[in-house]
């Protein structure tokens, strides 16, 4: 039996109005359901309040009669032989009372012990469901932003196979410094518009506030610095960029460790890099 047919079940069982097999079964459930012993007290408390709406009862009419004629009988005796008397004055007879309005008490503390059952069993049930909407939604969100990043991801496998089909592209292999030994990187580029893309894997993870940074360097010629970029967990990365004219002829392709926004020139240690011609 569900929860909530145990929570029907406890009205009727505050007025012992329920069945032995019935009481069997919610009598077992509340022993270890404190929430229905609760609402179980509640209903009792004013189940007690019925015993007020009961009336007393009347002698009937034969008795009323013989204690009046009693009285009299006293009271002729008494005159005979000169006592006084005390006058008797005659109750009126009490009309029947109606049994409806006890009737209408008793409904109207069962209505209002059903009104509660069901205010609390709604309130329960709308809670649930909040709890139940704002679960779906944030599964749904974190669906949505999976499935934004797997297109993202697409997008860019995509981008680099078109450029690595495209003409005329040059490959430099990057080794991996004392640094990073397992670390290495493959930099390809068009040798007429100097457009790259950096494919690296084995890096470590990049401390909070730092990133790696592509640094081209011409023969004889300060570094010059491209992008930044972070890797996954796998060390690996892929990303776009441009290489310098001055670079394209011949220059050394290397990558550091520098704080995330990037440097106008080296400061970290060097992981990556490319042998010099």
């Amino acid at each position: 039996m569900a929860h909530q047919e145990y929570e029907e079940l406890l009205t009727v069982y505050a007025l012992d109005a329920l069945d032995a097999p019935d009481r069997r079964q919610l009598e077992e459930h509340l022993e270890a359901c404190s929430e229905c012993r609760a609402e179980l007290a509640e209903m009792r408390d004013a189940a007690g309040l019925l015993a007020h709406a009961t009336t007393g009862a009347e002698p009937r009419a034969q008795v009323r009669e013989r204690i009046l004629n009693q009285v009299r009988s006293e009271g002729r005796s008494r005159q005979s032989s000169n006592e006084p008397s005390a006058s008797v004055v005659e109750f009126r007879p009490r009309v029947p009372s109606s049994p409806w309005p006890n009737l209408l008490r008793l409904a109207a503390v069962i209505a209002f012990v059903a009104l509660l059952i069901g205010v609390g069993v709604l309130w329960r049930r709308d809670t649930q469901s909040r709890q139940e909407v704002a679960r779906l939604a944030q599964q749904l969100n974190q669906q949505n932003s999976d499935l934004s990043r797997e297109r993202e991801a697409l997008a860019r496998q995509r981008e680099a196979l078109e450029f690595l089909r495209s003409p005329g592209m040059k490959t430099m292999d990057l080794a991996g410094t004392p640094t990073a030994q397992a670390a290495r990187a493959t930099f390809i580029y068009d040798q007429k518009t100097g457009r790259g893309m950096l494919l690296t894997e084995g890096l470590p993870m990049a401390p909070a506030g730092m990133a790696y940074e592509v640094w081209f360097i011409p023969k004889g010629q300060s570094p010059m610095p491209g992008k930044t970029f972070t890797v996954d967990a796998a060390g690996k990365a892929m990303m776009m960029d441009q290489m310098p004219a001055e670079a394209m002829e011949n220059a050394v392709v290397a990558i550091t460790l520098e704080p995330e926004k990037g440097s106008a020139s080296p400061t970290g240690p060097i992981y990556l890099a490319s042998p010099a011609s």
